[in-house]
């Protein structure tokens, strides 16, 4: 009985040896991944979405009520953001500016500002600012990240 034992797990060992690998089984991973990497560079937020026209919203600040958003983008990549800070009454800490936008390796997140660089993940019908790295707000607070779209152009 324990030579049969023996027998199995010595077979076991050997029918489980790393082999070498099948060239023709390695391409076809290879194009499954290419096909796959295809395809998702080929539906993005960037080529699928209606993104083009006016977001609003009131983004969290440390140090005053809110930040009162307009950001307009534009087909042609052209942007115009209007933040007013509430709760404060100086005239320069508002910033209203003009620029290019420009969209990530991705086509799901753009980044504008000159004054400060913003980030917003563009979804269908709002933009969600995120982290430089593309990490969100995560919990019941990421919502108040959210800028809603209010008409296209």
């Amino acid at each position: 009985m324990k030579s049969i034992i023996i027998l199995l797990a010595l077979f076991c060992l050997i029918s489980c040896k790393d082999e070498s690998k099948n060239p023709e089984l390695e391409t076809t991973e290879n194009t499954s991944e290419n096909i796959e990497n295809r395809m998702d560079t080929a539906h993005n937020s960037q080529n699928s979405l209606d993104w083009v026209g006016v977001y609003k919203g009131v983004l969290p600040c440390e140090d005053c009520d809110g930040i009162e958003t307009s950001i307009q983008i534009k087909k042609n990549l052209d942007y115009v953001l209007s933040q007013h800070y509430l709760g404060r009454t100086e005239a320069k800490e508002n910033i209203n500016e003009t620029g290019k936008f420009e969209w990530n390796k991705q086509g799901n997140t753009i980044s504008l500002g000159e004054r400060q660089r913003l980030y917003f993940q563009v979804s269908e019908n709002y933009l969600l600012q995120v982290f430089k790295d593309e990490s969100k707000v995560l919990g019941d607070s990421a919502i108040k990240y959210r800028l809603t779209k209010i008409n296209s152009l």
